[in-house]
């Protein structure tokens, strides 16, 4: 089975078909424009531009979108993730953050597939960790500036930000987070429904 991912994000694309290759699912890279939504849920961003992509390609195609919420600070950036990086950057982030002792954060990871007008299933990943006091090491090309203040919960216990893990720990992070995904999850959802 082949599914089209609207994305211009080939990280996002080989994300996905890390997750749904299980499943036999083949993941096909569409890049189109699709409007920007300035909700701050990405689970209502998912849904509109998985709605808008289909009525562009009239053929079933998921779509995904994600906000980082730390709760401190209200769940600022929320799915404004660029602009808050564009605007204030990590080092104003951890200044509002000084004397702030809840240092909870999560990512939220929606996928949306549209297989007709007004028809869509949304499946969203809730990723919790925590912020760090200062910007960490980075070790590697990392996705996102928020990689160098953002510590996951691991099932090791470690308190390492992402950009600051050994490869053998983003490995180990990346398969633990595979195997629960939103694209797992969809992949799931797709196998057992039969759904092309």
């Amino acid at each position: 089975m082949k599914i089209l991912f609207a994305t211009s994000n080939k990280k996002k694309v080989e994300n996905a078909q890390r997750s749904m290759a299980k499943y036999g699912i083949d993941v096909e890279q569409v890049d189109i424009e699709l409007n920007e939504s300035r909700s701050f849920d990405p689970e209502v961003i998912a849904v509109e531009k998985a709605q808008q992509a289909f009525s562009l390609l009239q053929k079933p195609v998921m779509v995904e979108d994600s906000g980082f919420f730390v709760r401190a600070i209200g769940g600022f950036p929320k799915t404004h993730v660029k602009f808050s990086l564009e605007t204030l950057g990590v080092q104003n982030i951890l200044k509002v953050l000084e004397d702030v002792e809840d240092r909870q954060a999560e990512w939220r990871m929606c996928v949306a597939y549209a297989n007709g007008p007004r028809q869509h299933k949304l499946f969203t990943f809730v990723e919790n960790g925590e912020i760090a006091l200062a910007p960490r090491e980075v070790k590697r090309e990392i996705m996102s500036d928020y990689w160098k203040i953002y510590i996951p919960k691991t099932d090791s216990g470690n308190k390492l930000a992402l950009s600051e893990m050994a490869q053998e720990d983003l490995v180990a992070w990346r398969k633990f987070n595979t195997e629960k995904n939103q694209f797992n999850m969809l992949g799931k959802w797709l196998s057992e429904n039969q759904t092309s």
